[in-house]
């Protein structure tokens, strides 16, 4: 009981004096790059406990690959840092909620040590736990790149083919799906923009290429940038070879999607032949 009781007292304490010292001075800058980060409500106090310990000082190399991810996954440009912050403070979020509720558990049924054990482990995992779901979610964005580069490389071929150039043939169909929410044409608005804007094509392409941070957008972008000054049948040849093979992973890609969500559906079926196992079993039981 008395375990439970100042394990619980310095949990919330921390909360507590996090919030009191953080006061409003992140507001501003929670409100500029909240993204898509979760318990903004903590943010401040976590914003605070980051900085008061040098967390991104302390752990410089660690957080170099959460950087890396964090600004192909936002289009974070300069706002890297931010967002990496964000994330932290997401996390930090997260590991006081389950400390501060894992010791008011313990408390609530008498002083359980138990609680206090599985809220400090849990504490342990969600970082991992966390860097897990940023890789899941560098995966997926992969995923919808993959699947939609092949329709995107077939059409800007046909436009070349017809007398378009490059430049005119990009602009042509990242605008016809420019109200999409999707990763390539999220990327793919930026490099129009940057055309329209006069900028040079090779360096708005590589830019491009860089942004998407897949394999398939830098092979798609140097195919373009090997043919695109000879033009015509060249280029619009080399992209329907690339679409091809384009094709061919977005299959392969469909397959293995189908096969994960297949596999979700395993345990729920389960439990409903359990459930229709007992319904059917419990009667002809209650008879005997």
């Amino acid at each position: 009981m008395l375990i439970s009781a100042i394990f619980s007292i310095f949990a919330v304490g921390l909360v507590v004096v996090c919030f009191i010292f953080a006061g409003s001075k992140y507001k501003l800058f929670i409100e500029e790059n909240k993204a898509d980060f979760q318990f903004l409500f903590m943010a401040p106090a976590s914003l605070w406990l980051i900085d008061r310990v040098k967390l991104i000082e302390r752990l410089s190399t660690q957080i170099t690959a959460i950087q890396f991810k964090v600004a192909i996954l936002y289009s974070a440009g300069k706002q890297v840092p931010q967002y990496t912050k964000m994330f932290l403070a997401q996390t930090i979020s997260v590991i006081l909620l389950c400390l501060a509720g894992g010791s008011l558990f313990a408390v609530l049924n008498g002083g359980d040590v138990r609680f206090v054990v599985f809220a400090i482990i849990l504490a342990i995992i969600i970082p991992f736990v966390s860097v897990k779901k940023l890789d899941e979610k560098m995966e997926k964005r992969k995923q919808d790149i993959i699947i939609e580069l092949p329709e995107f490389a077939s059409k800007i071929a046909l436009l070349v083919n017809a007398g378009e150039t490059v430049q005119q043939a990009i602009v042509r169909c990242t605008m016809m799906k420019a109200d999409q929410d999707h990763p390539l044409y999220r990327e793919l608005n930026d490099a129009v923009v940057k055309i329209k804007n006069g900028d040079s094509f090779n360096g708005v392409m590589e830019d491009f290429s860089k942004r998407c941070g897949v394999q398939e957008v830098s092979v798609f972008t140097t195919t373009i940038l090997l043919n695109y000054k000879r033009g015509g049948n060249q280029l619009a040849l080399s992209l329907r070879e690339l679409s091809r093979d384009l094709w061919e992973k977005r299959k392969a890609i469909s397959r293995k999607r189908g096969e994960e969500a297949s596999s979700k559906l395993v345990f729920p079926m389960v439990l409903i032949f359990i459930a229709v196992l007992i319904i059917i079993a419990y009667p002809a039981l209650r008879i005997f």
